[in-house]
């Protein structure tokens, strides 16, 4: 076999490995992405406890707001810092076109009764770091 049939069979044992349909098209620099609501409220959820990591490692607590973090979040999303002790934090993202639904998460000590639940279906967010959010379909 050449070096370009080679090459040809690598990258589509790679797109099949990668779960990409055969045949189909990469996804070029130009692709735009669009997320769901749910997709872009766990993302920002993963910013905001990106964003506290780095905040508690120059600071003695965690930040209990947005702007002393230094996030803005999307026009279409709103996230609230819900409760902030020396051990942990609580966080919920709400998206302007689900009304009614969101996404928790939470990080550090926190007490069952302070696990924060979303507004839709009132999960309780489980797992520490985690995005939990509500039914959006």
């Amino acid at each position: 076999m050449s070096r370009a049939g080679q090459l040809a069979a690598h990258a589509f044992v790679l797109g099949l490995s990668l779960g990409a349909p055969s045949g189909a098209p990469a996804q070029t620099a130009g692709t735009s992405w669009q997320g769901t609501p749910a997709s872009i409220l766990k993302s920002s959820l993963r910013t905001v406890v990106a964003a506290q990591d780095k905040y508690r490692a120059s600071h003695p607590a965690y930040a209990s707001t947005m702007e002393a973090l230094q996030l803005k979040a999307d026009a279409d999303v709103k996230i609230q810092i819900l409760s902030v002790t020396p051990n942990g934090w609580r966080a919920k993202a709400s998206h302007r076109a689900r009304p009614g639904r969101s996404c928790v998460v939470f990080v550090g000590v926190v007490t069952s009764s302070e696990l924060p639940k979303t507004d839709g279906d009132g999960e309780m967010a489980g797992e520490e770091r985690v995005p939990l959010c509500d039914r959006m379909e």
